[in-house]
């Protein structure tokens, strides 16, 4: 259930006696920003290792080992337009505890998120040097993963758009310029200004759940004003993108525009379009590309509706790259055409039902599918009209979303070992 707290100020209450702890997720929201993310990242950092209350590392630790070693943790993530930043604890339900762990674990977000380590009304300058540099180090590093520099390469290939092109959690080099006064700039437009999704699943009561987020006493703010699907407008011709590393492996990946809806029929015969296509072991890539043609060391396809977005990653020798595009055309025309047998159609569908059915024992995804719900009102989304709605995909629906997905871009990161 889904309930206003204030303007702006959402609780939404998933009772559960189905596991032995409770989550309780914070979500910052606000419209992507190209100039923010980075600064959100590091604000993660900030509010995550230091705090009014809990000033050094230790302190924290302490505490949450008081609380029967609870797990807790802040970070950055993008829906579509919207980017979030989530702070989430998980504790033992309180019938498996000597005494109430809800209030506490409350009273312990509200000290991180409203009580921050603040010296002469800026945030600490050692904490904020060390969080900032340390950040620096890790964000500088990932491109040491070839994988990485590959997805994100893609992106700057496929979106127009320069927030939608970088990561979530932005560049080392967002970070250079960042002072600790607009780093509390930043803080408090968060704290103040954007819109807040919060959710508690576990063996709770709703009732009492009001009581206390309102006794933390967040201050109203404007509603979310925008919406959480990104669409960009499909551009005639094909965008390619070539870099080379001193690697043995080449990466290919490709980018489709997917046409779709919000948790409707094409939402979900896209679902199943990519996974018969790319998205599982059952798949056409997976047997044609890499098994059958021995082209590719991996062949998938991820789907990221929220962007309308299909993403291809294959890693290839560089010399097959032309006869790797080939095939992957030539896979994505047979979904099209119905070119797959009804076995492997009834096992695809059947293997997404089977996965959502086990993530029904993850408390991560109850939370998550709270919230999406969260984000479309309209879409009545709950695990059990997931399963329906896949059911329901048939070998026309699948047929029409494949024919739908354009190819826009391509990226190769070629590799010249010697």
């Amino acid at each position: 259930m889904r309930i206003k707290i204030d303007e702006g100020i959402h609780l939404n209450v998933v009772p559960s006696k189905q596991f032995k702890t409770t989550s309780i997720s914070f979500q910052f929201m606000e419209p992507l920003r190209r100039e923010a993310v980075g600064a959100r990242t590091l604000l993660t950092s900030l509010l995550e290792t230091s705090s009014a209350d809990y000033p050094e590392a230790n302190l924290l630790a302490a505490k949450l080992e008081d609380m029967y070693g609870a797990s807790f943790g802040i970070g950055v993530s993008r829906a579509g337009r919207v980017h979030r930043v989530g702070a989430n604890i998980r504790v033992l339900a309180d019938s498996y505890t000597d005494r109430p762990l809800l209030p506490e674990a409350l009273n312990f977000m509200r000290a991180v998120l409203l009580r921050p380590k603040l010296t002469d009304g800026q945030f600490d300058a050692e904490t904020f040097t060390r969080e900032r540099d340390n950040l620096h180090t890790y964000l500088d590093s990932m491109t040491d993963d070839r994988g990485t520099q590959a997805s994100l390469g893609l992106q700057r290939a496929y979106f127009d758009d320069a927030a939608q092109a970088l990561p979530s959690f932005g560049t080392a080099a967002d970070l250079e310029q960042i002072t600790q006064a607009e780093m509390l700039s930043v803080y408090e437009r968060m704290i103040n200004s954007n819109p807040i999704e919060i959710i508690v699943l576990g063996d709770v009561d709703p009732d009492a759940c009001v009581d206390l987020v309102r006794m933390m006493g967040l201050k109203p703010r404007p509603e979310l004003d925008t919406g959480v699907v990104y669409d960009q407008e499909v551009h005639g011709g094909v965008r390619v993108l070539q870099e080379s590393a001193n690697v043995q492996q080449s990466k290919l990946n490709l980018a489709y525009h997917v046409a779709s809806d919000e948790f409707g029929p094409r939402y979900y015969a896209n679902a199943v379009a990519s996974e018969l296509f790319g998205g599982s072991p059952l798949s056409l890539l997976f047997r044609n590309v890499r098994e059958k043609n021995s082209m590719a060391y991996y062949a998938s396809s991820s789907l990221n509706l929220n962007r309308h977005l299909m993403m291809v990653q294959t890693g290839i020798d560089a010399a097959n790259k032309q006869r790797v595009e080939e095939l992957i055309a030539e896979q994505l025309a047979a979904v099209a055409a119905g070119r797959f047998d009804d076995g492997q159609f009834a096992d695809v569908k059947a293997g997404m039902i089977s996965d959502r059915r086990a993530a029904l024992d993850s408390p991560q995804y109850l939370s998550d599918t709270a919230l999406t719900a969260a984000l479309f009102p309209e879409s009545g989304l709950t695990p059990a009209a997931e399963l329906e709605h896949i059911n329901a995909v048939t070998r026309a629906d699948v047929e029409e979303a494949a024919a739908h997905m354009q190819l826009q871009a391509v990226y190769f990161l070629k590799g010249e070992a010697k």
